[in-house]
């Protein structure tokens, strides 16, 4: 019998010889179709030279999984055995025992594939939360420490839209292999979901953890990532949370987090944060959670809510335009101004339907004001610059309403459109091309007549800080009298933010200023039609 297989074993079954070893599992039922199949083993013994399957079976009854192959021969004709008969068994053995092998390899690659990432080859969310999990278990009761590091990497919704997927694609790879090239064997590298990883670091101390963070972000900033159009150079923000020091529950460690890892991404971004159990910080965290279930509530149900502020033509005291600015309606009628929600609309990905939504209402009220030549300025989030249906929403906007040319103004801040100078660039000569002005928002942080030669805006609003401090600093009059200066050599207009005082006006008239904004010129109002017919 030495040709059989090494996996087949023998067993005395009764006055019976026969083979037997496990050949599957449940999952493997197609193969038994092969093959009779009895359930009563006194049948089975009873063929000679036959091949059948036996189901292992419990009490309850319930099928175990596993069955057994019987060639049935009698002991008393063991010594009349012949070889070719042997070399049957033996082949037949062979056969299957290769078809179950192939099986297996087949559902090892179904395993592995919904356990990993197909892209990047690291365990995926649900393998990662089931590792953390079991992990935890083991933790506990052998009182270990680990830390739950979360990474989201900065600008990648801008590679994706701006070079493609496939650019895209590849940086996720890189980014993968800097990953798995720094971290120990003992390690858990993951791939959260879109642009987030996630690290469990068995072992391992506060000061480690953060030790760990400023070398990911030292890695981070001195690759180059080649995504074949340019090299780029990744930045990631990243949140750390302790076991068992923030939370011993699955969940609550994964929240915080991700919640350390929104505070590095409204920070900025390239930089890392570890979340503090204050109960301050609780609350804030809880607060935060809520916010998503809250906007998405309040796009379903209307619940935003546009209200304007008057701009002053310094030349004539006349208000030629407005700017809208958002605000949103709770259960009870109250007004939530927007500095407390737009950070976790960002966070949420709910900026572009927010942005989508104040395009189409600013736009149905210009036309609802076709009589009165105003103009309304609506802010765009950073988000939305990296809308690829940005454009085709705010053409539709005009084109529905029928605005005129200079109705209809979108404002980006300053800092955004320095982040976004290319395709800024192409935006700009798309809305100009349907009639659209073009205004920069909260200006002054740089140099300011290289960055104005590379985009023909309209407008500039010069930032709050500035006009605040107008009246008090020769230093900021001198800044303010060059952007000024500049910006009229560009034929662009130049409005005042943040003015607060009837004093300051006859100064920004001296400084050359255009236009003027504030509460000391009106407040935003929801309606604004009454001034309009006053002022007519």
């Amino acid at each position: 019998m030495s040709t059989l297989t090494e996996a087949t074993k023998y067993t005395i079954y009764g006055t019976l010889f026969g083979l037997c070893f496990p050949v599957g599992a449940i999952i493997f039922l197609y193969l038994m179709g092969d093959i009779p199949a009895d359930l009563n083993p006194v049948s089975i013994l009873a063929n000679s030279h036959e091949n059948r399957l036996l189901y292992i079976i419990d009490t309850a009854p319930f099928l175990l999984g596993l069955f057994a192959r019987f060639a049935g021969i009698r002991q008393d004709r063991l010594l009349r055995f012949s070889a070719s008969l042997e070399q049957q068994v033996a082949a037949k053995t062979a056969s299957l025992r290769q078809a179950l092998d192939e099986a297996k390899q087949a559902n090892d690659m179904i395993v592995h594939m919904a356990e990993h990432d197909t892209l990047t080859g690291l365990l995926n969310r649900r393998r990662f939360q089931n590792e953390l999990e079991k992990w935890m278990l083991v933790a506990l009761r052998y009182q270990r420490t680990a830390t739950l590091i979360f990474i989201d990497l900065d600008k990648f919704k801008y590679i994706n839209d701006n070079y493609g997927h496939i650019a895209g694609d590849r940086y996720l790879i890189e980014i993968s292999k800097l990953l798995t090239s720094t971290f120990r064997t003992t390690d858990i590298v993951a791939r959260w979901g879109g642009d987030e990883f996630a690290i469990l670091l068995p072992e391992t101390s506060c000061d480690a953890a953060t030790e760990v963070a400023n070398k990911l972000l030292h890695l981070f900033n001195n690759a180059e990532i080649d995504l074949g159009e340019q090299k780029w150079r990744p930045s990631a923000s990243i949140g750390i949370a302790l076991f068992p020091d923030h939370a011993t529950d699955l969940d609550e460690l994964v929240t915080y987090a991700d919640a350390a890892m929104y505070e590095a991404k409204s920070a900025g971004g390239n930089c890392w944060r570890i979340y503090s159990s204050s109960p301050q910080e609780i609350e804030r965290v809880q607060e935060h959670l809520q916010w998503e279930g809250r906007l998405r509530r309040a796009l379903e149900n209307d619940q935003f809510l546009l209200f304007y502020q008057p701009l002053l033509r310094l030349s004539d005291n006349t208000t030629p335009g407005y700017e809208a600015l958002l605000r949103m309606e709770d259960r009870d009628g109250n007004l939530i101004s927007p500095g407390l929600f737009l950070a976790s609309a960002e966070r949420f990905g709910l900026s572009v339907p927010i942005d989508r939504m104040v395009i189409r209402k600013a736009a149905r009220k210009i036309g609802a004001l076709s009589q009165h030549p105003v103009w309304i300025s609506l802010n765009l989030s950073r988000s939305s610059l990296e809308d690829p249906k940005l454009f085709e929403k705010i053409e539709a906007a005009v084109r529905e309403n029928s605005l005129r040319p200079g109705q209809l103004h979108i404002e980006i801040t300053e800092a955004t459109a320095r982040e976004y100078l290319n395709p800024l660039r192409t935006l700009i000569s798309q809305l100009k091309s349907i009639g659209c002005s073009v205004v920069l928002d909260d200006f002054g942080h740089g140099p300011s007549r290289q960055f104005l030669q590379q985009l023909p805006v309209d407008m500039i609003k010069i930032k709050g800080d500035l006009i605040q401090t107008l009246a008090s600093q020769q230093s900021t009059q001198t800044l303010v009298e060059d952007i000024v200066a500049v910006a009229h050599e560009m034929a662009i207009r130049v409005t005042a933010k943040h003015v607060e005082s009837e004093n300051l006006l006859e100064l920004l008239r001296d400084k050359k200023f255009d236009y003027a904004q504030g509460f000391a010129i009106g407040k935003p109002v929801e309606a604004i039609e009454q001034q309009l017919l006053f002022s007519a």
